[in-house]
Order: structure tokens, then sequence, then C-alpha cells
């Protein structure tokens, strides 16, 4: 897996981490692990096996796949990049239809600002 995918991972572990308000320490026991391993997962330091990632998507009620990148992914972003990206898609989808609406809006706003 390249270092970019590892970061794109670790980015959405670390957002649904905060976004359930959990500690290191409180998903690594809830998934057998300790702290510095999932900060190293969150880093991209470490990949994290299948049968982790299943743990993790347990904990944070969410299906697989979320931990993973569109098919459009463009290996060219920069890591940091990326755990934006991942951070964003974690609080669009947990936004209400109507924040959504005004969030696109403001998002399409930015996008005219380099134009």
């Amino acid at each position: 897996m390249s270092n970019h995918l590892k970061t794109y991972l670790g980015g959405q572990v670390r957002s649904f981490r905060r976004t359930t308000g959990q500690t290191q320490a409180a998903i690594g026991e809830a998934i057998g692990r300790t702290a510095e391993a999932v900060s190293n997962i969150e880093t991209g330091k470490s990949l994290p096996s299948l049968d982790t990632l299943v743990l993790l998507a347990g904990v944070f009620n969410v299906p697989i796949t979320e931990f993973f990148p569109a098919q459009d992914h463009d290996p060219s972003r920069s890591p940091n990049r990326l755990k934006r990206e991942a951070e964003a898609m974690t609080l669009i989808r947990a936004m209400p239809d109507k924040e959504l609406r005004i969030a696109l809006a403001q998002l399409e706003a930015l996008s005219q600002l380099d134009s």
C-alpha cells in the first residue's frame, strides 16, 4: 500500500476517533491494541491488518470502505491534503441535509475565489 493510502486511511481513523470523542487509549482498548498502535495507524507509520480495520469499523459504526479513498484517488495529493479531505468527509457525512446545503454553498463560493 502506498504512503498516500496509509496517510488517508490514518486520517480517516483519526477523524472518526475525534468525531466520536474518543481517545487513542479508548480505541486501542476497544480493539485490543495500545494507544501507541492507534497513534501509529493515525500517522501512517503502520498499516493496520484487515482484522484491525474490521474492529475499527465496528467501533466507529462505519463500513470498512470508509477507510479508503474513492476510486478517483489522485496519488499526487500531499499527505496533509489527504488528512484534511478525510476530516472534511467525516464532517460532511455527519451533517443534516440543511447544514450540508449551507456548507456546499460556502464551498462553492470559496472555489470561485481562485477563478
